[in-house]
């Protein structure tokens, strides 16, 4: 039986981030990542403040991606809902990640560059599960612009080994793709 089957389902809170990928032209996509979180429930937070239920953080994260090299071309940040008066000024924490590459490293490579009390959590948090999506968009793009089937080159696959069990260095897909693993 599942924990969810034996609590008494009163939904206090709930985060959703949702990540589309859109073809922009033949060299980039679009990759635009929403989170809303929402509550429940009211109560007095910590500052003595009645707080009452309903959306408090809405944010959308658009990349513009190159999809040969991963660049990251442009970045837009926008607030549509934040809890606090000060939050509107991490619209341009992200600013500085034009430029950078989605490679292997990425994630710490944001964390210390918008981390802690240098960004938000909160677009930090929707930033990195972007990444990940906006390789594979990338790739869908790519494969769904060509007219013949495309093999993995051996060289640029080489940062998905060990990324998980199925791309695991001594795996059969790592070996079936010819990937090439550094030892």
């Amino acid at each position: 039986m599942s924990l969810l089957d034996q609590c008494d389902k009163k939904n206090i809170h709930n985060r959703n981030i949702d990540i589309s990928t859109y073809s922009w032209d033949a060299d980039h996509v679009l990759v635009v990542g929403e989170l809303k979180e929402q509550r429940y429930v009211g109560f007095i937070n910590g500052f003595g403040e009645q707080i009452t239920p309903g959306v408090y953080h809405h944010m959308r994260i658009e990349l513009l991606i190159d999809t040969g090299t991963k660049t990251i071309e442009d970045v837009v940040v926008t607030l549509p809902r934040v809890p606090r008066g000060d939050c509107p000024a991490m619209a341009t924490s992200l600013d500085r990640i034009k430029g950078m590459d989605i490679t292997r490293g990425f994630s710490s490579r944001i964390r210390k560059m918008v981390g802690g009390n240098k960004g938000c959590v909160h677009l930090n948090t929707l930033l990195l599960a972007m990444a990940p999506a906006a390789v594979q968009g990338a790739w869908i793009n790519i494969a769904w612009l060509r007219e013949e089937p495309v093999r993995p080159d051996p060289q640029t696959g080489s940062h998905l080994v060990d990324s998980c069990w199925a791309w695991r260095k001594d795996g059969p897909l790592v070996a079936e793709l010819g990937i090439k693993v550094d030892k």
